[in-house]
């Protein structure tokens, strides 16, 4: 092969080789031109869509789809404003749908819950946020250690919602135990109030309990002792009671 030849094959491989080069270039810049992220408001309001459901069972966590709803209409604003830079429409729209039907389906639950949940021959002892109302001390009776109301349910039918003191968490199924109206005032505040204690008798005939951590819905006959006592190892005095005649 002369030395022209080989000059003229070296330059039409090397052209070719350029060539492809330059194809390859324009192939990954065309891809690149046309990647777009994912909206991050986007997945984020599909994942809180999903974590909904537990608000089917915790009233408390019912702002999560609310939250969802919200990002999921942020994601899907980002979206139309910059096309080119993002996706995930789809994303941003069954997290709206999910977190919408959960939190009406959760609203809607918990409603006939309320509603249902006492019967009509019982009084419901309201729970503030860390107390229940009807059994706190009235600062315009400075002489009675109870609540005047507590004394105007003495005797009568009740449902009370509240969490079982952890002295009793290692003992199985117990039938007489302190109930609070806020899981951190046994836990994490000392021990409760006089106000804040309800000592609880279940009898053979109603279904016993074991220590949750969960809130406890009961039913049963009131009582304010005329003499406070020391009970379940308690430093504070008792003077609340209840006779369950059912676990809700």
């Amino acid at each position: 092969m002369s030395a022209a030849t080989e000059i003229r094959c070296s330059a039409t491989a090397e052209a070719s080789s350029l060539a492809t080069d330059l194809r390859c270039t324009a192939t990954v810049e065309v891809e690149l031109s046309h990647y777009r992220s994912i909206s991050r408001a986007a997945i984020v309001s599909l994942v809180l869509g999903i974590v909904s459901f537990a608000g089917l069972a915790f009233s408390s966590l019912l702002v999560l789809p609310i939250v969802g709803v919200v990002l999921g209409l942020v994601g899907l604003s980002t979206i139309r404003r910059y096309p080119a830079e993002y996706t995930g429409g789809k994303i941003a729209a069954a997290g709206i749908a999910l977190c919408s039907l959960l939190f009406v389906g959760g609203v809607s639950w918990h409603t006939y819950d309320y509603v249902t949940e006492v019967r009509p021959d019982e009084i419901r002892i309201l729970s503030g946020s860390t107390y229940w109302d009807q059994l706190q001390l009235d600062i315009n009776r400075p002489d009675l250690p109870v609540s005047p109301t507590s004394l105007e349910l003495s005797g009568k039918k009740v449902f009370i919602k509240g969490y079982i003191h952890p002295g009793v968490a290692t003992r199985g199924k117990v039938d007489r135990f302190i109930l609070v109206p806020d899981f951190g005032t046994c836990c994490f505040g000392g021990d409760p109030k006089p106000t804040d204690m309800v000592e609880v008798f279940i009898p053979e005939q109603a279904r016993r309990l074991s220590y949750t951590r969960t809130r406890v819905k009961l039913a049963g006959i009131f009582e304010v002792s005329q003499i406070a006592s020391q009970r379940m190892q308690m430093k504070n005095p008792v003077w609340y009671h209840l006779e369950v005649y059912e676990v809700r």
